[in-house]
């Protein structure tokens, strides 16, 4: 429980961290030299003048990186040359005892100790977490121990060794003394604001107080003052209360609050406060209320044949989303089988989506030929790769729309080529079809191939692994996910990558490459999208910068940013607009693109349009799930399942609505058919919404197991895919 707590709170007291600007070469050389242990070229660097502080890339300096690989020997070199061992890196606010806390290297952490680290709280929660007393006594012996977390470490110890709960019983902490300290003004109007736990039991309202805060929590009658200490804690006159706040990219996303050692967390709340749908949901999940007057009436509700439309790849048309016409399911009940066309069990682990032409069903999935890889979709949150180490069957499924399964075809066996994350897989990229050909990628191991309708392989290109890695660190790899796209003739893949990506064309005929334009960006899981009007086409790539590519020749046509560094989300068009958004630090932009545009579009400071930009928004992005446009509305979904409706041609905000009260996470992109919005939980929720301005919920229906997939419909039929199964729903018979 504590190393999370940790993370998420104390260890992000703050300390004075250099600025992200983009480093010098001396910089970045010695960053490389510590990484690598390399003793004799960190010395060379540092007798050539290269300051021992030198900022890198994220205000990583040599330390760090010297720390987080457990390299004593450099980390004691940089620290008697004078290296600051409190300096934090500017993204996660990470420091150097956190990376020798990682490494186990506990020479490091006393080395780190003894040369003034400030992060002695780390050290102590950490032994807490671990149950490691010489660690606990290594913290308190520094004399860097508050009293207020002394006493919030007694209170944890509770089910604690004897011998730890006896060392913290007899610790003594030391009040700082530290001199006067104003914060910056826009640091302070970031941090006023609502806060809050899960289930909103607990509210605190952050207000300005002269130089300080007011604390004024739900239920309690008398506001706290505190005043700002160093960075952004901020302590009570009496040293009874303390308040950190703390996020990612700079800005603030949650707060710890201790209490005579009683500490809480609480994460920031939304701008807009959300109405809870969850509140007007029906008793029974399972039960069918009647569609509202607004929805329509579809063929297959008649009872009427629907001519299927393709979906023939990752939300559909154009990555839309959109099925209108396609008599989506209006109800089901999956423990009864009520609605359920089929439910059949695919093996392995995969979050890539299905995708249908015709009498057929295409997926995707990686099995472990011995055990089960790790997943934890509870972790989002943790950046920790998981490097599968077992042999592993790379496989494509096709399924006719009753759910036999008519052929499989493994691609390849062996270990992977890439880490991934956690909550993540080896078969992200969802397939595309063109209904005579179905292509796969699985970036793993760096396979593009083709196969005809009936399995039979047509052609395959070998790519290399794509080890797409987390921006802020550069090195934590999170696995590829971009799907290719059809783009007339061609197949389109964003190749994003450790180094050396790039966006290219293949011919579908027979994968030979067409074209090829080198990505300078960092990695991004964004699936591109293709925009076509009289004027022309654009591909729009949606990452660290937004860019615009002539889909013929891979030529660069305009760019856009500022942009989140960490950016999942898939370009929507329409309304003669192109829509991106993107909702990681240090920006959390929505951005609607006028089309035909070239160079670079970025806003001037402070505007938020132009004659490029039709409007935009610089915080309010969603991170995994993409938007959808539909009916005059984009309509916006994020992780913890804030649904926010925008008007797609003005921009005016017009609802802001919470799915669940929970703590349910969504990562399947929302869909749309006949009137209705369909989003589905992490947990295997289904929610069923009305469209328009403020989004009505009309049911929730379970699956029973946990969904990470976009679901696919057409002709009647929605599939959706869980961790364990693929489901084809479609409306009960009339008179169900």
């Amino acid at each position: 429980m504590w190393r999370s707590v940790l993370i998420l709170g104390l260890l992000l007291l703050p300390v004075a961290a250099p600025a992200a600007a983009a480093p010098a070469d001396s910089g970045e050389q010695l960053r490389a030299a510590a990484m690598a242990g390399d003793e004799a070229k960190v010395r060379a660097l540092l007798d050539a003048g290269t300051p021992v502080d030198a900022p890198a890339r994220y205000g990583r300096t040599a330390l760090l990186e010297a720390s987080f690989k457990g390299h004593l020997g450099v980390a004691r070199l940089l620290a008697d040359r004078g290296a600051n061992p409190s300096v934090r890196e500017a993204f996660f606010g990470m420091t150097a005892i956190d990376g020798a806390l990682g490494a186990g290297n506990l020479e490091l952490v006393q080395l780190l100790l003894d040369k003034g680290a400030e992060t002695a709280d780390a050290v102590l929660f950490t032994a807490l977490e671990r149950d490691d007393v010489g660690l606990a006594k290594m913290a308190l012996a520094s004399g860097r121990i508050e009293p207020l977390d002394l006493a919030a470490a007694r209170k944890e110890a509770a089910s604690a060794s004897p011998e730890m709960r006896e060392l913290l019983a007899k610790a003594e902490g030391a009040k700082r003394q530290r001199p006067p300290f104003n914060p910056d003004a826009e640091r302070l109007a970031m941090i006023v604001s609502q806060y809050q736990n899960r289930d909103k039991s607990v509210i605190l309202t952050v207000s300005r107080r002269g130089s300080g805060l007011e604390l004024k929590l739900s239920g309690q009658e008398s506001p706290i003052q505190v005043e700002p200490v160093v960075g952004d804690r901020f302590d009570s006159p009496d040293g009874k209360v303390s308040a950190v706040f703390a996020g990612r990219g700079g800005i603030i996303e949650r707060m710890m609050l201790n209490r005579e050692g009683e500490l809480l967390l609480l994460g920031k709340a939304p701008a807009v406060e959300p109405t809870d749908l969850k509140a007007s949901a029906p008793a029974a999940a399972s039960a069918a209320p009647a569609a509202p007057a607004a929805l329509e009436e579809t063929a297959a509700s008649r009872g009427a044949a629907v001519v299927p439309r393709p979906w023939p790849m990752f939300r559909g048309p154009g990555s839309g989303g959109v099925a209108d016409g396609q008599g989506a399911p209006t109800s089901w009940d999956v423990e009864k089988g009520r609605g359920v066309r089929f439910k059949t069990p695919i093996p392995g682990l995969a979050l890539s989506s299905p995708v249908i032409w015709g009498d057929r069903i295409y997926l995707t999935t990686v099995v472990a030929v011995e055990g089960d890889p790790e997943f934890n979709n509870d972790k989002y949150g943790d950046l920790t790769p998981v490097e599968d180490k077992s042999e592993m069957s790379f496989r494509t499924y096709a399924l006719d729309t009753r759910g036999k399964i008519l052929w499989q075809h493994e691609i390849f066996r062996g270990k992977s080529g890439t880490a991934r994350h956690i909550k993540s897989s080896h078969a992200n990229s969802t397939p595309v079809t063109d209904g005579e050909k179905v292509v796969v990628l699985f970036g793993a191991v760096g396979k593009l191939a083709a196969y005809d309708k009936d399995g039979k392989i047509l052609w395959q290109n070998e790519l290399g692994p794509l080890d797409s890695t987390d921006p802020p660190s550069g090195t934590a790899g999170w696995g590829h996910a971009a799907s290719p796209i059809l783009a007339g003739d061609k197949i389109v893949v964003q190749v994003d990558r450790h180094k050396d990506s790039y966006l290219a064309a293949f011919a579908l005929a027979d994968g030979k490459e067409i074209w090829r334009t080198a990505r300078a960006d960092f990695s991004s899981w964004s699936t591109p999208t293709l925009y076509s009007s009289p004027a022309g086409e654009e591909l729009v790539v949606n990452g660290t910068t937004i860019r615009g590519y002539d889909p013929k020749t891979g030529a660069e046509l305009w760019k856009l940013g500022p942009n989140s560094e960490v950016v999942v989300s898939t370009p929507q068009v329409g309304a003669d607009l192109i829509y991106v958004t993107a909702g990681y630090p240090p920006v959390r932009p929505v951005y609607a693109i006028r089309p035909g545009q070239r160079g670079d579009l970025s806003l001037p400071e402070g505007e938020s349009k132009s004659k490029s930009i039709a409007w935009s928004y610089n915080r309010g992005g969603t991170y995994i799930p993409t938007p959808i446009l539909y009916r005059g509305y984009y309509h916006t979904c994020n992780n913890n399942g804030i649904f926010t409706t925008y008007d797609a041609v003005t921009g005016e905000q017009l609802s802001t609505q919470r799915l669940s009260q929970s703590g349910m996470m969504v990562t399947a992109s929302p869909v749309a058919a006949d009137g209705r919005l369909f989003v589905f939980g992490e947990d295997g929720t289904a929610f069923v919404l009305s469209s328009g301005p403020t989004p009505a919920l009309i049911a929730t229906y379970p699956m029973g197991e946990a969904v990470m997939s976009t679901p696919a419909i057409s002709g009647g039929l929605m599939v959706v895919r869980t961790l364990g199964h693929v489901f084809g729903l479609e409306s009960p018979p009339a008179g169900d």
